[in-house]
C-alpha cells in the first residue's frame, strides 16, 4: 500500500480558525515542516490526521502516552474512516508497522536502545506508558526496528515532543535522520518558550520553528471551547499538620538567634579566607557569590566588623545588605557544614552546630534545610485541609447549579482501604485520595447532591442512578454486577476487571451526562488524559503528582463544548496549602505558581487572557491566615455568577487581536535613565557664562561705550546656549524618551533589539513601536515584541530577560555610575549571551544603551578589573532578593 483510499477525508464541517491554518498548509508543507502550537480542545489531533491524509504517504506518529496514542487511532477511523472495521493498514503495535504506524516515544526509544532508560517529564502513577517492547530480546529488537525502517514512512508526525528525556530526545532524533526526506509535523499544546538556549535549539531542529499558533481566545471567540475561569482556594494545615511545622519554625528562630550570639562561630567566619583575603580570593568568590555573600549578611547580622573591608571590595553598601535569614543560613550552612572543601567539618564549633541542627531536623541527606523539609513540603501537598476546602466548593457549587451540577474530581491515589467495611466502621481520614474524597463529601454534603466514583479498579455509584446504568450498560452490552456499599445502602458498589474498563467508563460516562451523577471522583490515570465528557461544567484539581503538561490536558476536559448546551461556562477549582511562617508560602504554593504558567484565561478582575497567576489577583507575599480568608471570600463572589464570566469573555474576545509572548517584570527591576549629569553639565556652563556677565554689569565703567557692554552682555548669553544646547537636548531627548517606567522598558528593549538587527541575530528590520508595554497588576509591567517571526521574538524577550534579571555570569556587562542628592548610585546589567560573545557585538549593544539610556561602560568580565566589577554586581543583585525576576507569559492582545 502506498497511499490512502481515495475515499479517506475529513467527515464534518472544519472550523473557522482551522480553515484558516489549512489555507496556509500548502505553502508550508514545501518546507517539508509545520510546527502547529495548539490548546487542548482545538482539534491539533484532526488536524494532523488531515495533513497526514493530504501528504498521503507512509505516516509514523509518535505521542508522549499510551491513552494519547490510542486517542489518535479513535480519532482516524471516527472522523476520516468511512468503514465499520479497522483496516489492517492502521497499526498502534510498533512490532508490526503499517502504512500508519502510531507508537509512543517510549516505545521508539525501547525499540532503538537495549534498554529503557529516562522516561516522559513527570514519570509516575498517572502516566500510561508502553511496555509492547519491553519483552523482546536484542536480536527480536534489532529485527523489529528494521521492520519499520522497511515501511519507508515519509511523513513523521510528533505530538507533544518538548516533553521528552534527554535518551527518548536521542532515540527520535535518530529514527528521524534515518528516514529519507521525511516531512515532519510538530504539535504541541505548550511550547518549551522557558528552557535553555541549547534545549530550545534542540527542539527546533527536530520541529522547526514553530509556523501557526491557535490561541484559547480564537477559541472561545468561535465558540469551540467555553468560557471557563481558574479558581484557587487557599488554605492552611489544619491544626495536627500546625503542630510539627510551627515546633519546627520556633525551633529554627530559636537556633537563628543562637548562633548570631555564637562567640566561636563567629571568630570561625572572621577568619574565612573570603573575609580575611578577598583580593586574592576573586575569582572563587565569583563561582561561588552567594557563599561570599552570606558570609558578609552574617557578620553584618552579628554587629561584627570584619565584614567591611570584603564589602568594600564587593561594593556593597550597609544599606543593600539584607537582613540574615533562613535562606542565607542555609547558604552559609550549607557551604561551611558540607560544600567547602577548604575547611574541615568536622572541627568545632561546626560539629556542634552540625548536632543542633540534627536534633531540630533541620538536615537532610547533608543538606541544612531551615525554612521546610521534605516531610513537611509533603504535607503541605496532601493537607487534609483541602478536604474541608472541597466540601465547601461542592456545596458553594450545588447551591449554583443544583440539578445541573456537573461536577469532577481528579486524585492520583484511589486509598481503596480507607472504604469503611460495614455500618459504623467511619473512622478519620487521614490522608487525600479518590476514596477519601468519596467519604468526605458522603460524611459532609445534603444527599441531594450524587456523588460516585470511578477508577480503573473501583466503581460507585449512588443508588438513585442503578436504573440509568443498567440501561447504558445494555446499549454496550455488558451486564453490570452491582452490590449495595457495606457501610451506605445509598450506594452501589460495582465490579470492573481490565476486561470490562472500558465499557465501564463509557457507561458511567453517560450516567453523568444525564444528570444522574452530580459530582463523580476519578483517578488522574483513568480520566486526565483522553476522556471525553462535555458536560462537564466544574473541575476540581486535587492532583499533585503529574507534569505540568498534564495539569493542561486535565484542565482541558473542562473546557469542551457540550452540544445542545450553548450555554455551557466551566469553573476549574485549584486548591493550595499555605505555611503562613515561610515568606513565599511553601512549597505548595510555589508549585501552583509554576503550573500557572502553562495555563491561560481570563483575569479575574480586569478582562486580560493571558497565562500566570498574576491574572488571577491572587495575594502576593507575606501571607496572612485573614489575607487568605479575604481572598476565598473574593473567589466565592467572582464565581457566583456564571452569566458574568460569560459577558466577560464576549468583551475579552470581541476586538481583533494575536498571541504573543511577553514578559512580566517588577517594575524596580527596569534600568531607568541618568540624565542627572548630562544636566548638570549644561547647568555648570550657563552658570560659569552667567558669573561672566555679571561681573560684565558690575562694571559698566570699563567699556567705552553702550554697544561695546551689550555686546559684552549679550555674548555670554550666546556663547552658554551654544554650548550648553547639546547637554541640554541629550537630557530633554533621554526624558522624553523615559518619561515613564513603561517608556524605559521600551528604550531597553529598542536598544536590545536593534543590536541583535546590527549583529544579524535577527532579520526583521527595526519599526517604530515595535515594542509595548503595560502596567499590571502588583507593581510589575509587560512587555512584548509586535514585529519578527516566532523565533526572532523568543530571542528578543530571552535577551530582554537577561538584561533586567540580576546578573549571573555574563562575559559583558555595562557598569554605569551616577551621582544624585549627594549619594553615589552604581548599576549593573548583563549584555545577552548573544550578544556577548563577541566584543564586536558586544559594543554594538553598549552604543545603542547610550543613545537611549545615557551614559554607561562597557566592562569585560574575564579580565581582573572585569572579575571585580562583576563581583560587585552580583552582590548587588543578591541584596535586591525581594525582587521577583521576569517571568515569561503568553496572552492574548
Amino acid at each position: 500500500m502506498n497511499e490512502f483510499p481515495q475515499s479517506i477525508q475529513f467527515r464534518y464541517q472544519w472550523r473557522t480558525y482551522q480553515k484558516k491554518i489549512l489555507a496556509d498548509m500548502d505553502a508550508l508543507l514545501q518546507n517539508q515542516r509545520v510546527h502547529l502550537v495548539a490548546p487542548p480542545g482545538s482539534g491539533k489531533t484532526v488536524l494532523g490526521l488531515e495533513l497526514m491524509v493530504r501528504l498521503n504517504k507512509p505516516t509514523f506518529i509518535l505521542a508522549p502516552t499510551v491513552a494519547i496514542r490510542n486517542q489518535w487511532a479513535e480519532r482516524f477511523l471516527e472522523l476520516f474512516w468511512q468503514g465499520d472495521e479497522t483496516p489492517d493498514w492502521i497499526s498502534t503495535d510498533i512490532r508490526q508497522p503499517a502504512f500508519v504506524t502510531i507508537a509512543t516515544y517510549q516505545g521508539l526509544h525501547s525499540l532503538c536502545s537495549q534498554e529503557d532508560d529516562g522516561g516522559f517529564e513527570g514519570d509516575d502513577v498517572d502516566i500510561a506508558t508502553e511496555q509492547e517492547t519491553e519483552s523482546l530480546g536484542g536480536k527480536e529488537r534489532k529485527e523489529a526496528y528494521k521492520r519499520l525502517l522497511d515501511m519507508g514512512f515519509q511523513t513523521l508526525i510528533v505530538d507533544e515532543a518538548h516533553h521528552l528525556r534527554a535518551a527518548w530526545w536521542k532515540s527520535t532524533i535518530d529514527f528521524r535522520r534515518s528516514l529519507v526526506k521525511p516531512t515532519i509535523v510538530a504539535l504541541t499544546a505548550t511550547p518549551p518558550y522557558d528552557v535553555s538556549q541549547k534545549e530550545w535549539k534542540n527542539y527546533i531542529d527536530l520541529c522547526g520553528p514553530i509556523d501557526a499558533e491557535i490561541h484559547v481566545a480564537e477559541l472561545v471567540k468561535e465558540g469551540d471551547l467555553c468560557p471557563h475561569q481558574d479558581y484557587i482556594y487557599a488554605t492552611t494545615p489544619t491544626v495536627k499538620e500546625a503542630e510539627p511545622l510551627l515546633a519546627f519554625h520556633n525551633d529554627v528562630k530559636s537556633f537563628m538567634q543562637q548562633i548570631k550570639t555564637d562567640k566561636a562561630f563567629i571568630s570561625f567566619v572572621e577568619q574565612h579566607r573570603y573575609i580575611t583575603d578577598p583580593a586574592n580570593q576573586a575569582q572563587e568568590m565569583l563561582a561561588n557569590q552567594a557563599y561570599f555573600s552570606s558570609l558578609l549578611i552574617f557578620l553584618h547580622a552579628c554587629s561584627s566588623e570584619a565584614w567591611k573591608q570584603p564589602a568594600k571590595l564587593a561594593g556593597l553598601y550597609e544599606k543593600n545588605i539584607p537582613p540574615f535569614e533562613e535562606e542565607w543560613a542555609e547558604e552559609l550552612l550549607n557551604h561551611v557544614l558540607y560544600k567547602d572543601a577548604e575547611i574541615d567539618e568536622k572541627q568545632s564549633p561546626l560539629n556542634e552546630i552540625r548536632q543542633h541542627l540534627q536534633r531540630i531536623g533541620a538536615i537532610e541527606r547533608r543538606k541544612v534545610t531551615l525554612r521546610s523539609t521534605k516531610t513537611f513540603d509533603r504535607s503541605l501537598v496532601n493537607s487534609l485541609s483541602k478536604l474541608d476546602a472541597m466540601t465547601e466548593i461542592v456545596s458553594f457549587e450545588a447551591s449554583k447549579l443544583e440539578g445541573k451540577l456537573r461536577l469532577v474530581i481528579l486524585a492520583d491515589y484511589i486509598r481503596l482501604i480507607d472504604l469503611p467495611k460495614q455500618p459504623g466502621d467511619e473512622q478519620p481520614l487521614t490522608r487525600l485520595g479518590v476514596i477519601p474524597i468519596f467519604e468526605q463529601l458522603r460524611r459532609h454534603i445534603n444527599q441531594k447532591v450524587k456523588l460516585a466514583v470511578l477508577t480503573g479498579s473501583t466503581v460507585i455509584i449512588p443508588t438513585s442512578a442503578k436504573k440509568q446504568a443498567q440501561t447504558e450498560a445494555e446499549k454496550v452490552g455488558l451486564e453490570l454486577k452491582l452490590q449495595p456499599l457495606a457501610h451506605d445502602p445509598n450506594y452501589l458498589l460495582i465490579s470492573v476487571d481490565d476486561n470490562t474498563r472500558a465499557k465501564m467508563v463509557s457507561i458511567i460516562t453517560a450516567v453523568f451526562t444525564t444528570g444522574d451523577i452530580h459530582v463523580l471522583i476519578g483517578t488522574t490515570a483513568l480520566l486526565g488524559e483522553g476522556w471525553d465528557a462535555p458536560s462537564i461544567n466544574t473541575l476540581i484539581m486535587a492532583s499533585y503528582v503529574g507534569s505540568f503538561m498534564l495539569s493542561n490536558q486535565m484542565r482541558g476536559r473542562a473546557l469542551r463544548i457540550e452540544r445542545g448546551n450553548p450555554n455551557k461556562t466551566a469553573n476549574i477549582w485549584h486548591m493550595v496549602c499555605i505555611d503562613t511562617k515561610q515568606y513565599d508560602g511553601g512549597h505548595d504554593c510555589l508549585s501552583l505558581q509554576r503550573r500557572f504558567k502553562s495555563l491561560i484565561g481570563l483575569g479575574t478582575e480586569d478582562n486580560i487572557i493571558e497565562s500566570g497567576i498574576n491574572r488571577l489577583a491572587f495575594p502576593k507575599p507575606r501571607y496572612r491566615r485573614k489575607l487568605l480568608k479575604e481572598s476565598n471570600e473574593k473567589t466565592f463572589a467572582w464565581a457566583e455568577s456564571r452569566q458574568v464570566l460569560a459577558d466577560r469573555w464576549r468583551k475579552a474576545v470581541a476586538m481583533e487581536g494575536r498571541p504573543t509572548e511577553e514578559i512580566s517584570a517588577d517594575a524596580r527591576s527596569v534600568p531607568r535613565p541618568l540624565w542627572f549629569e548630562t544636566t548638570l553639565k549644561a547647568m555648570i556652563v550657563i552658570g560659569f557664562l552667567t558669573l561672566w556677565q555679571g561681573v560684565t554689569v558690575e562694571r559698566p565703567s570699563s567699556y567705552s561705550s553702550k554697544t561695546e557692554m551689550i555686546f559684552y552682555l549679550v555674548y555670554p548669553i550666546v556663547v552658554s546656549a551654544i554650548f550648553a544646547a547639546p547637554f541640554f537636548w541629550k537630557a530633554i531627548r533621554i526624558w522624553w524618551r523615559n518619561s515613564t517606567i513603561e517608556k524605559s522598558m521600551e528604550s531597553v528593549g529598542e536598544a536590545l533589539y536593534k543590536a541583535l538587527h546590527q549583529a544579524g541575530i535577527v532579520e526583521t528590520p527595526w519599526e517604530k513601536d515595535a515594542i509595548s508595554t503595560i502596567k499590571a497588576g502588583h507593581g510589575s509591567l509587560e512587555c512584548w515584541l509586535k514585529i519578527g517571526t516566532t523565533y526572532e521574538k523568543t530571542v528578543f524577550l530571552k535577551a530582554l530577560q537577561e538584561v533586567i534579571d540580576p546578573i549571573e555570569d555574563p562575559r559583558y556587562l555595562l557598569y554605569r555610575q551616577s551621582k544624585a542628592h549627594f549619594r553615589t548610585r552604581k548599576d549593573y546589567f548583563a549584555v545577552p549571551t548573544e550578544l556577548g560573545r563577541k566584543k564586536a557585538t558586544a559594543e554594538m549593544f553598549h552604543r545603542e544603551w547610550k543613545k537611549q539610556l545615557g551614559k554607561a561602560e562597557l566592562v569585560y568580565t574575564r579580565s581582573f578589573e572585569g572579575r571585580q566589577f562583576l563581583l560587585q554586581g552580583r552582590v548587588k543583585a543578591m541584596s535586591a532578593v525581594f525582587v521577583p525576576r521576569s517571568e515569561r507569559i503568553s496572552a492574548w492582545r
